[in-house]
C-alpha cells in the first residue's frame, strides 16, 4: 500500500488530472468559442456528405481534430476530454524529459492554474496547447533515432492544424541528418493521407480562405490594416517560421534543450507574422515554456551537486612535497 501512495500515478497523475476535471467541471457551460462551428462541421464529416465538408473556406481544422469532434460532439463532455487531454500529454512529456515527480505535480498544477487546459476549450482551439507537445515528444524520438513514429507524429499533429507540419525542423534532432529524410517523408506521406481522400472526392477550397492584416498586429506596422493576407503570404510566414526553428534545432543538435526551444522558436515566428492577433495564440508559447521550466529545474540539482564538487577538490590543501633525498 506504501508503494502505491508513493507511486507517480498517485502523486502526479491523480492530483494534476483531477485539478484538470475540476475546472472542465466549471467551463463545460461555457461558450467555447470557434469549438461550436467545428462541431457543427464534424457532423458532417460523420455524414453522407463527408466529401464536402471542407468545401467552406472558413473551415482551417485540420481533419483529425474535426473526427475527435464530431465523435464527441456533445459541448459538455469535450471539456473533460479537452483539459483532461492537455494536462495528460503535458506530463507525459515532462515524463519524458526526465523531470522529477515533485516537477512534474508543480508544473502540471501551474498548468491548470495559468490557464493552459481552460483556454484550451473556451476558446475552442485545443490544438494550439497540443501541438507543440507532440513536436516535443516527436523531437525526443528524433533523438532517439524513432524517425517513423516522429515523423507519424508531427504529420498527426497537422490533421489537428495545418500548420502542425512547421514541427518539421524537430527531426533535424536525429543522430544522423540523413535520418532526418526519412522522417520528413513519413510526416509528408501522413498529412497527405489525412487530406487526399477530401481533395479526390470532394469539395476541398482550404486553401482558398483569405485573412486581412488585423490592427495591432506585427504586420499592421509594415502594411495597411485590412489588406488581404492569402495562402501565399501563409507559404512565407510558414518558411520564416520553419528557417528560424531550423536555425535553433541545428544550434542545439545535441542538447537537450532543442526540443522545446526549436519549436519556441517556430511559434514566436509564427505567432509575431499572423495578420490576427488571438489569445489563444499564445497557448504554443506557454506549453512549451512550461516544459521548458521543468526541463531547467530538473538540471539544477545535478549542475549544483557538480560545482560544490568542484569547488571542494578546488579548495583541499595540496601535500606536501616530499623533503629531496638524503637531506
Amino acid at each position: 500500500m506504501r508503494d502505491v501512495l508513493r507511486s507517480p500515478l498517485v502523486r502526479v497523475w491523480v492530483p494534476v488530472l483531477t485539478g484538470a476535471a475540476g475546472m472542465a467541471t466549471l467551463d463545460r457551460g461555457s461558450d467555447p468559442g470557434d469549438l461550436v462551428y467545428f462541431v457543427h462541421r464534424a457532423e458532417q464529416l460523420f455524414s453522407g456528405a463527408w466529401a464536402k465538408t471542407f468545401a467552406d473556406p472558413m473551415l482551417q481544422s485540420g481533419p483529425l481534430q474535426l473526427a475527435v469532434f464530431g465523435g464527441v460532439r456533445n459541448l459538455a463532455a469535450l471539456a473533460y476530454v479537452i483539459e483532461l487531454a492537455v494536462a495528460a500529454l503535458l506530463l507525459y512529456v515532462l515524463g519524458r524529459l526526465g523531470a522529477s515527480d515533485r516537477i512534474r505535480l508543480i508544473v502540471g498544477l501551474l498548468a491548470i492554474a495559468t490557464g493552459l487546459t481552460h483556454i484550451a476549450f473556451v476558446d475552442g482551439h485545443p490544438a494550439e496547447a497540443i501541438v507543440p507537445l507532440l513536436w516535443m515528444l516527436a523531437g525526443l524520438w528524433a533523438r532517439e533515432d524513432r524517425m517513423l513514429g516522429a515523423g507519424a507524429l508531427i504529420g498527426l499533429s497537422a490533421g489537428l492544424e495545418l500548420w502542425g507540419v512547421l514541427g518539421a525542423p524537430l527531426l533535424l534532432l536525429a543522430p544522423r541528418l540523413r535520418r532526418a529524410v526519412v522522417g520528413g517523408l513519413v510526416e509528408a506521406a501522413v498529412v497527405l493521407a489525412q487530406l487526399a481522400p477530401f481533395v479526390l472526392a470532394g469539395s476541398f477550397r482550404m486553401f482558398g480562405h483569405e485573412w486581412r492584416v488585423a490592427t495591432g498586429t506585427v504586420l499592421s506596422l509594415v502594411v495597411v490594416p485590412g489588406m488581404q493576407f492569402g495562402w501565399p503570404l501563409r507559404v512565407l510566414q510558414a518558411s520564416l517560421a520553419l528557417g528560424a526553428g531550423t536555425a535553433v534545432a541545428f544550434a542545439l543538435r545535441r542538447n537537450i534543450h532543442a526540443v522545446w526551444l526549436a519549436p519556441l522558436a517556430v511559434a514566436l515566428v509564427r505567432i509575431l507574422l499572423d495578420p490576427l492577433s488571438f489569445g489563444w495564440y499564445w497557448l504554443e508559447v506557454e506549453a512549451l515554456v512550461l516544459a521548458g521550466a521543468a526541463l531547467l529545474f530538473t538540471a539544477l540539482p545535478t549542475r549544483f551537486r557538480a560545482t560544490r564538487r568542484a569547488r571542494g577538490a578546488g579548495s583541499r590543501p595540496r601535500a606536501a612535497a616530499p623533503p629531496p633525498a638524503g637531506s
